[in-house]
C-alpha cells in the first residue's frame, strides 16, 4: 500500500433482535440485505467486510437460503471478509467471561461451518467498550474490534487525525482497535456521493486507513433509504466512484493488520457512540446534557467544544430500567449455576441446550433503550425471558433440582432481599421490602413471564411530544438520529408516570367513596390513596408448605391499618390471603392491583372473559364478579383471577410512549386490574379476603 494512496475499510454490520418478527426481518433482507449483495456481487473488484449476528444468519438459512447463499458466494471468492461477534449480539462487556468465550466461539465455528472462513475480527455489540474486554477477546481467538472513533475522543485523541489501527491491552493480551469514522457514519448513505468521496479525499495523505462499518439496515430499511439507495442508484454511484478513484484502496481489516504496522498504542475510557452515551443518562441529565450541547456550538468553534460532552454509562441502564436489572441478574445467576454443572458434566446435552437457552437471553436488544424501541418493545423482552426460563427447566430437569423449592437472597444487586420460588410450572419473584409485591410470574409451558409489564417512566424525548410535533415521517432518506415524529396525535396525552413499579399484589387503602366522586382509576389509583403499601417494608417468612411454598408478609404499623399477606405458590397457581386489623374504627376501601402482560392488547384472540369479552387493550368496570380470565389464544395461555369476596374490578391499558425508528409511538405494557372492597371495621374486628391467579394452557 502506498503511502499516496488510501485504504478503505468499508462494511455492514447486520442484526435483528431476538424475538422479533418474521415480517420485520423478512421486510429487511428484501429491502436492504439481498438487494446489497447483489450489487456487491455485480462488482467483484469491491472488497469490504460484513458482520452478521448469528441469530440473523441462522434465520437467513432458514427462511432466505438465497441471500444466505449469495452471501456464501461473495465470501468465497475473497471479496467479503466476514467478522465474528457474541452468537447472539450480547453486550459483552456485561457478560461473565465464560459466555464471552461461548458467544464468540459459536459464532466463529458457525462462519468456519458454513462459508469456510475462520474469522480474525470481531464485530463489538453497540460498540459498547470496557477496559477489561481485550484479555477475554484475546482468549477466544479475536485479533482486533472496531469501535467508533468517539471512544478515542474520550481519551483525549482527535478525531480527525484517526487512521489505521491501534493497540491496546489488558494484563498484556494485545489487541488491535480500528476507529470507525463517526463523519463518515453521517454522510454514507444520506450526503451525496460526492461528498462521501471528497472527505476520504481529503482525509488521504493524513492517514494511511479510514475505516467505516455501520449498520446494514441504512441501506435500505431506514426511513427513505431504499428508494434513494437502490431506486435512485445511491450504492451503485457509490460503489463506481469508488472504483473509479485511482487513488483509493478498498481493502479489509485483516490486509490492513498484516501489511502495515499499527499507528500508535491507546488505551481506551468506558464508551459507546455518542448517543449510547445520552440515551443512558437519566432524564433530567439527558436534558441537561442537550441544553448544554446547543449552548456550546453557538460559539465560536463550538462544535470542538460540544464534542468534549460525553453521556452515561451503559450498565446505567441497569439502574434506569429495574424491569431490565433483573432480567439481567436472573441471566448472571442462570450463568454461573449452568457452568457449575457443565463444568462437572461438559458433555451432558440437556446442560448444553440450557447454556444455548442462556445465549438466547443474553441478546442485547432488549436491556437498553435509545432511538430503537428496545426494552419498550414487549416482544423483544418477551423473547429474552422466555430463552431464560427456557434455560432455567432445562436446568433444573437436566440437575433433577426438587421443586417446589425456593431461596430468599438479594438476587438483583439492589441491596434488598427478594424471595424466589420455583416449581414445576412457575418461576416467581416477591419483594418483601418493596411492598411484598410480586415481579415475575413465569410460565414454564408457554415460556411467558405474565408480570413482564414495563413501568410509565419519563423520556428526554418525551418534551418533543409535548411539543406536539406534527404527525408524519418527514419524505426522504434521514438519519435515524434525526428528530421523529408522533405517529398519532394525541400522545402527549399518555405522559403519566408511575411512582411505582409496575407489579402485582401492589395494594392500599383509600377513603370511602363520597357522592358523585369518580371510581378509582384501574391504571394509577394510588396518588388519591389514604395509605398505599407498594413501598413499605413487609417483615416475611417463608416454609414449604405440602407441595407448594407460603410467603408470610406482615406490616405491623399500627396506624391506620396492620396488613398481613400470606402468599402461597403451588404448581400453576399464585393464591393471596389478606388479614386487615384496623388501629381504630375504619371505614373506606381496600384495593389490590394486578398488573398482567399477555401478548398483546388489542390484537384478534386476546381478551377478558367479562360481557362481550373486551379486549385486553380496553377499560372496563365490573360490579359483584368473582372472576376473570384474561386469554390470549395466540400464545395459548390464560390467566384464570379469582377473588372473594365479591369485589368491584376495574381494568385499563398500561401504555408507554416510546421513540423507535418511525417515530414516537404508544405501546401496549400491559393491563391493569384493581379489585376494590368496602372496609367497614370496628377496632377489634378482622377483615379478610383473597384471590387467586392461576395460569393455564389455553
Amino acid at each position: 500500500m502506498s503511502g499516496e494512496r488510501l485504504a478503505f475499510c468499508f462494511g455492514v454490520h447486520n442484526h435483528q433482535p431476538v424475538g422479533n418478527f418474521d415480517h420485520v426481518v423478512a421486510d429487511a433482507t428484501a429491502r436492504a440485505y439481498h438487494p446489497f449483495l447483489e450489487r456487491l456481487a455485480a462488482r467483484s473488484e469491491v472488497r469490504l467486510s460484513v458482520h452478521c449476528s448469528g441469530s440473523l444468519l441462522e434465520w437467513l438459512r432458514e427462511r432466505a437460503p438465497r441471500t444466505f447463499d449469495l452471501l456464501g458466494s461473495v465470501v468465497a471468492r475473497g471479496q467479503v471478509e466476514l467478522l465474528t461477534g457474541g452468537f447472539y449480539e450480547p453486550i459483552l462487556a456485561v457478560l461473565p467471561d465464560h459466555d464471552k468465550a461461548g458467544q464468540i466461539e459459536r459464532l466463529t465455528d458457525f462462519l468456519k461451518t458454513h462459508f469456510g472462513v475462520r474469522p480474525r475480527g470481531m464485530w463489538l455489540a453497540e460498540r459498547v467498550w470496557e477496559p477489561h474486554l481485550p484479555r477475554a477477546l484475546v482468549a477466544a481467538g479475536v485479533e482486533y474490534v472496531l469501535v467508533d472513533d468517539r471512544h478515542f475522543a474520550l481519551a483525549g485523541l482527535e478525531p480527525e487525525t484517526l487512521g489505521g489501527y491501534y493497540l491496546t491491552d489488558e494484563q498484556g493480551a494485545l489487541l488491535a482497535v480500528f476507529p470507525i469514522s463517526q463523519r463518515l457514519r453521517y454522510l454514507i448513505p444520506f450526503a451525496d456521493v460526492e461528498a462521501s468521496l471528497e472527505y476520504l479525499a481529503a482525509r488521504r495523505g493524513r492517514v494511511a486507513t479510514l475505516t467505516l462499518v455501520d449498520d446494514g439496515e441504512k441501506f435500505g430499511v431506514w426511513p427513505g433509504t431504499h428508494a434513494r439507495v437502490y431506486g435512485e442508484g445511491w450504492l451503485d454511484r457509490f460503489f463506481d466512484r469508488l472504483l473509479a478513484a485511482d487513488w483509493l484502496e478498498l481493502t479489509t481489516f485483516a490486509d490492513v493488520r498484516d501489511r502495515l504496522p499499527a499507528t500508535g498504542r491507546v488505551y481506551l475510557p468506558t464508551a459507546s457512540y455518542r448517543e449510547m452515551g445520552e440515551w443512558a443518562l437519566p432524564a433530567p441529565a439527558a436534558r441537561f446534557l442537550e441544553a448544554a450541547r446547543a449552548r456550546l456550538e453557538r460559539l465560536p468553534r463550538g462544535d470542538e467544544l460540544a464534542a468534549l460532552l460525553r453521556g452515561g454509562f451503559w450498565r446505567h441502564f441497569l439502574a434506569k430500567y429495574p424491569e431490565v436489572a433483573d432480567v439481567y441478574w436472573k441471566m448472571l445467576r442462570l450463568s454461573h449455576a449452568i457452568h457449575r454443572a457443565r463444568e462437572t458434566r461438559p458433555e451432558d446435552p440437556a446442560l448444553a441446550a440450557a447454556q444455548l437457552a442462556l445465549w438466547r437471553g443474553q441478546a442485547n436488544d432488549a436491556y437498553w433503550h435509545g432511538i430503537f424501541g428496545g426494552c419498550y418493545l414487549p416482544h423483544l423482552r418477551r423473547a429474552v425471558r422466555a430463552a431464560l426460563l427456557d434455560a432455567e427447566r432445562r436446568l433444573a430437569d437436566a440437575t433433577g433440582a426438587p421443586a417446589p423449592a425456593w431461596t430468599r437472597e438479594d438476587g438483583n444487586g439492589d441491596g434488598r432481599e427478594e424471595v424466589y420460588v420455583r416449581t414445576r410450572a412457575l418461576a416467581v419473584t416477591l419483594n418483601p421490602e418493596a411492598g411484598g409485591t410480586l415481579t415475575e410470574l413465569g410460565f414454564y409451558a408457554r415460556g411467558l413471564d405474565v408480570a413482564d409489564v414495563l413501568a410509565r417512566r419519563p423520556e428526554a424525548y418525551h418534551d418533543r411530544v409535548r411539543a406536539r410535533v406534527p404527525s408524519g415521517v418527514a419524505a426522504g432518506a434521514r438519519t435515524i438520529h434525526e428528530a421523529a415524529a408522533p405517529k398519532e396525535a394525541g400522545l402527549d396525552a399518555l405522559l403519566d408516570y408511575d411512582d411505582l413499579r409496575r407489579a402485582s399484589l401492589l395494594d392500599g387503602l383509600f377513603a370511602p367513596a363520597a357522592a358523585g366522586e369518580p371510581p378509582l382509576d384501574p391504571v394509577a389509583p394510588w396518588a388519591g390513596a389514604r395509605l398505599a403499601l407498594g413501598a413499605e417494608r413487609f417483615a416475611c417468612a417463608v416454609r414449604a408448605v405440602g407441595e407448594g411454598v407460603e410467603v408470610t408478609l406482615t406490616r405491623a404499623a399500627g396506624r391506620p391499618l396492620d396488613v398481613e399477606k400470606r402468599v402461597t405458590v403451588r404448581d400453576a397457581t399464585v393464591e393471596a390471603r389478606y388479614r386487615l386489623r384496623p388501629a381504630a374504627a375504619l371505614a373506606g376501601r381496600f384495593a389490590v392491583q394486578w398488573n398482567l402482560a399477555l401478548t398483546a392488547g388489542d390484537a384478534p384472540g386476546r381478551y377478558l372473559t367479562a360481557p362481550e369479552r373486551p379486549s385486553l387493550g380496553s377499560a372496563g368496570r365490573l360490579t359483584g364478579a368473582q372472576e376473570v380470565s384474561l386469554v390470549d389464544e395466540w400464545a395459548g395461555v390464560e390467566a384464570r383471577l379469582e377473588w372473594a369476596p365479591g369485589a368491584e374490578l376495574a381494568w385499563g391499558p398500561v401504555q408507554t410512549v416510546s421513540l423507535s425508528e418511525d417515530g414516537f409511538e404508544r405501546i401496549y405494557q400491559g393491563t391493569a386490574l384493581l379489585l376494590v372492597w368496602p372496609v367497614d371495621l370496628g377496632p377489634a374486628e378482622e377483615g379478610a379476603l383473597g384471590m387467586r391467579l392461576t395460569l393455564a394452557a389455553a
